[in-house]
C-alpha cells in the first residue's frame, strides 16, 4: 500500500473521527478535533462514538456531525457480527476523505479497513499498520517513554501538520446551564466561594476510595477550612453519595449539598461555578482541566504522569509508584489525604 506525506494530501473535504470509549477518553481526545479544524478549517467533522460520548462532543464548535454506535457486546455471536457490519456500513457511506482512529479496539481496525476513506491515520506503533496508508513515523512507543496521554494522543496529527498544538481538553459550557446550576448553589443556603465538587464514582471499583476516607476528607476540609462539599450522584452509583450520607455526614452534624442526577452539561457547570473538585482518576478529572480548576485527583492505581497537566492547580494524591511502575495499586493512607489537602488549600491561597 502507498504511504501517503502531509505534501500528498488533496482535497480533504471531509473528516471522520473514531473516539470510542468512556467519558474520559473522548474528553481527551478533544485536543485531536481542534488540532485537525484547524489544519483543515474548511473539512466537515465528524465523529464516532459510543452513546456515554455523545454528551461530551454535543457543543464543541469542532464538530458538525455525531454519529451513535451502539457497540454493547451481545451475547449472540450473529446479532453481535450484525452490529459490527452496521457500524461499517454507517462508517463506509459517509465517504471520507480522510480517516483518523483515535481508538485501537478491534472494531475500529475493521472500521478503518472497509471505510473507503482515501487517506487512513493511525497512531504511530498502531496495531495493523498496514491498513493505515499516511505515514506515521517514530522511534519507539510514546507511552512507554512516560509521555501523558494528552501528548499521546495530539501526536496523531504530527504527519499532516509541524505546528505544535495545545493539550487542552474543550469543553463548551451552556450559559441556561451556568444559571441553573448557580441557582442550585444559591438555594443551598451556603456561600458561594466555599463549595466545592466532590465525586466518588468511577468506571471501576478499584478507582474508588472508602466512603470513610471520603467522610475523613470532608470532615477535615469542614472543620479547618470551613468548606462545605456538593456530592454528586453518579448515574448507576447513587449508592455512594446515598452511603456517605446517611452512614457518615448525618448523624455527624457536617453539612453538605446533595446533588441530584445531573446532565453532563450541568456537573460542567457546577465545576465551572466551585472552587475546586476532589475526584478519582476518572472522566470529571478530565471535564475540570477544560477549565483551569484547582482539582485534587485520587490515583489509587494508574501513575499520574499519564494525566498531570503540569501546572499549579493539580493536586495528585498516591501512597507511592515503584520505579517503573506506571500500575501498581495504591493503599492510600489518611495521613497522605490531609497533605494532599493541605497542599491543594496553600495553592488555593496563593
Amino acid at each position: 500500500m502507498k504511504k501517503y506525506k502531509k505534501e500528498d494530501l488533496k482535497n480533504i473535504e471531509k473528516i471522520g473521527v473514531i473516539m470510542f470509549g468512556l467519558l474520559g477518553d473522548v474528553i481527551l481526545r478533544t485536543p485531536v478535533l481542534h488540532a485537525l479544524k484547524e489544519i483543515y478549517p474548511n473539512a466537515k467533522m465528524v465523529a464516532f462514538v459510543d452513546p456515554i460520548g455523545k454528551a461530551v462532543l454535543e457543543n464543541n464548535n469542532d464538530v458538525d456531525e455525531i454519529i451513535v454506535i451502539d457497540r454493547k457486546k451481545e451475547k449472540n455471536k450473529l446479532r453481535q457480527n450484525y452490529k459490527k457490519l452496521q457500524a461499517i456500513l454507517a462508517l463506509r457511506k459517509e465517504k471520507f476523505d480522510l480517516l483518523v482512529n483515535l481508538y485501537n479496539g478491534g472494531s475500529s481496525r475493521l472500521m478503518v479497513q472497509f471505510s473507503g476513506a482515501r487517506y487512513k491515520l493511525g497512531f504511530c506503533m498502531q496495531k495493523n499498520q498496514k491498513i493505515y496508508n499516511i505515514e506515521n513515523k517514530c522511534a519507539e512507543d510514546r507511552l512507554k517513554e512516560r509521555q501523558s496521554l494528552y501528548n499521546y494522543m495530539i501526536s496523531i496529527v504530527e504527519p499532516l501538520s509541524d505546528k505544535k498544538f495545545p493539550l487542552k481538553p474543550l469543553f463548551n459550557l451552556d450559559t441556561e446551564s451556568l444559571v441553573k446550576m448557580q441557582n442550585l448553589l444559591d438555594a443551598s443556603g451556603y456561600e458561594s466561594d466555599k463549595i466545592y465538587l466532590l465525586n466518588m464514582g468511577a468506571s471501576k471499583e478499584d478507582k474508588m476510595l472508602t466512603s470513610e476516607k471520603y467522610f475523613l476528607m470532608i470532615r477535615y476540609i469542614y472543620e479547618k477550612y470551613s468548606y462545605i462539599p456538593a456530592i454528586i450522584a453518579n448515574p448507576g452509583q447513587e449508592y455512594l453519595q446515598q452511603e456517605l450520607i446517611t452512614v457518615y455526614l448525618r448523624d455527624n452534624d457536617i453539612p453538605y449539598i446533595k446533588l441530584p442526577t445531573l446532565p453532563l452539561v450541568d456537573i460542567a457547570s457546577l465545576i465551572k461555578l466551585t472552587k475546586f473538585i476532589i475526584t478519582p482518576d476518572t472522566g470529571l478529572m478530565h471535564l475540570a482541566m477544560a477549565f483551569d480548576n484547582y482539582i485534587m485527583t485520587i490515583f489509587t492505581y494508574t501513575h499520574p504522569i499519564f494525566v498531570d497537566p503540569h501546572n499549579d492547580k493539580f493536586v495528585a494524591v498516591y501512597e507511592r509508584f515503584d520505579e517503573d511502575k506506571l500500575y501498581q495499586h495504591q493503599n492510600i493512607s489518611t495521613q497522605n489525604i490531609i497533605n494532599a489537602i493541605v497542599i491543594l488549600f496553600k495553592k488555593l491561597k496563593s
